[in-house]
């Protein structure tokens, strides 16, 4: 699991003023909160005290109140108020606190950054075409294998026309030869613009001829862009480490289609059922992993796979070096059958 990067925390839509939600994230509980002025905050999700979740407890003000003994919290972590002592107990209220973490909120998404110091020189992902409006869909599952395999899946070409064989998407029978160009970015790798694949039916929806970019970024961090003339699609999935053996997925979607809006409620079951997929063959791969069998990423279709684990390696030989991150990769084509 990455450290000193920003992970997808929470949808800004389900964290009204006032609630605290519980995460776990690189294997650490979490609370996030949002006062009543609009401000998301980050704490561990422990009291100092006697250990009880602080996301059982609630948000009085801009303080965070504990469920067990009162103890309360600000936004920074530090304690503020312990009722039970009498005035002239001479407790050091600053030396007491939580760990809190440092957020970033825009497009309706809430970015944690796990890590020393608070992200400022590492970029977050950003989602083109939208400005800063919130997805119109956000759909979340556990898979219980690790983020790696996780992010793997995602980025897989391959296993589109099994997992996801259905009528409305491709076929095994519709395989075809595909040539993509890839260009190293900030921290990862895209695939360059080209016409999208005319054995995906779902992309006839936007009309004219969609053209498609996809961006990867660690941790794991997937963007697709269409665009066809004044139309766009975007969806971003999010590759979040709950602990070592397991990783949420939150896939999110904007798109500029007033009609499509209005269909929305009949679009969800296609993505939950696309999500499902993934998930029941992470299921199984789950199963054949606790074996600890020797794996095998095999030629170009696996290449994506191959560029994570180097990145994800330079990553952290750069972090325990002290110095910047260096994209090692370079230009390259790929050709695989799908």
């Amino acid at each position: 699991m990455l450290k000193n990067i920003w992970y997808f925390g929470v949808a800004s839509r389900a964290l009204q003023p006032g609630k605290l939600v519980h995460r776990e994230i690189c294997a650490q509980p979490l609370v996030f909160g949002r006062t009543g002025d609009g401000t998301a905050f980050a704490l561990q999700d422990n009291c100092p005290h006697r250990g009880a979740p602080l996301s059982e407890g609630r948000i009085k003000g801009d303080q965070v109140e504990c469920c067990y003994h009162g103890w309360t919290f600000g936004t920074d972590g530090k304690c503020t108020t312990i009722p039970a002592l009498v005035d002239d107990d001479p407790v050091d209220l600053s030396k007491i606190n939580v760990r809190s973490y440092s957020l970033r909120e825009q497009q309706g998404i809430i970015w944690i950054w796990v890590g020393e110091g608070d992200g400022a020189n590492v970029p977050v992902p950003k989602i083109p075409d939208v400005g800063d409006k919130p997805p119109q869909i956000v759909h979340a599952l556990d898979f219980d294998v690790s983020i790696d395999h996780a992010v793997v899946g995602l980025i897989d070409p391959a296993h589109t026309p099994h997992v996801h064989e259905s009528w409305w998407w491709r076929r095994p029978g519709e395989r075809r030869e595909k040539e993509k160009k890839f260009v190293p970015s900030a921290l990862g790798f895209d695939m360059t613009s080209h016409r999208a694949s005319s054995n995906s039916r779902i992309y006839r929806l936007l009309g004219g001829a969609p053209q498609v970019e996809i961006a990867f970024a660690l941790p794991g961090i997937r963007i697709e862009h269409i665009r066809a003339g004044r139309n766009f699609y975007c969806g971003m999935t999010a590759c979040t480490p709950i602990d070592e053996n397991r990783t949420l997925t939150t896939h999110m979607m904007w798109w500029s289609m007033r009609w499509l809006t209005l269909f929305r409620p009949a679009a969800m079951p296609f993505v939950r059922s696309f999500l499902a997929q993934d998930q029941a063959v992470f299921v199984k791969q789950a199963r054949g992993l606790r074996w600890n069998p020797a794996l095998r990423l095999t030629g170009q279709p696996d290449q994506q796979a191959k560029w994570y684990f180097r990145i994800k390696n330079e990553w952290e030989r750069s972090a325990e070096a002290g110095k910047p991150f260096e994209n090692p990769l370079s230009e390259a084509t790929l050709r695989w059958r799908t």
